[in-house]
């Protein structure tokens, strides 16, 4: 019912917001649904993301980002990166129990580093992917974390 009221929106503005932000939604419903539907008790372990998954998850938190940030749309950059972002870090912390496998190991996440690595992933597949949506900021900021992070992996 939501989606209906959003999608005749008549106004051209409102209809590019509720369809931006309904994507999320709906790529969270979707999610949570089936975890819901595999899990048929509340006792059974969730299974933690695997290479598969966070590819999955990267990939339509890219195809958002470049979709949400193109002209015609021109949403605020950071804003959209960071529902983005956050979007990838809850569904990991909600559908995986905030585990990955790593190394083939079964790791716990901080869902706020999570979130803080998605968004330097998906600002660099942004570069690759739709160049011309990242504003000259976040690419400079990009360069510079990225650097910090390759130092302190030196140590």
């Amino acid at each position: 019912m939501l989606s209906l009221i959003l999608l005749t929106n008549k106004s051209n503005m409102g209809f590019k917001i509720s369809r931006v932000f309904l994507i999320p939604l709906i790529f969270s419903f979707f999610l949570f649904d089936i975890n819901k539907t595999n899990n048929a008790s509340a006792n059974v372990k969730n299974s933690p993301a695997n290479k598969n998954d966070l590819d999955l998850y990267h990939g339509m938190g890219v195809s958002f980002l470049c979709n949400a940030t193109r002209k015609g749309f021109d949403l605020d950059f950071p804003k959209t990166l960071n529902v983005a972002s956050s979007t990838f870090a809850s569904v990991v912390s909600q559908k995986h129990g905030g585990k990955i496998i790593e190394k083939k190991k079964e790791q716990k996440v901080d869902i706020k580093q999570l979130q803080f690595i998605a968004s330097l992933q998906l600002v660099e597949s942004a570069l690759q992917v739709c160049p011309d949506n990242v504003p000259e900021k976040i690419e400079n900021q990009f360069k510079i974390e990225t650097e910090r992070l390759k130092k302190l992996q030196g140590l």
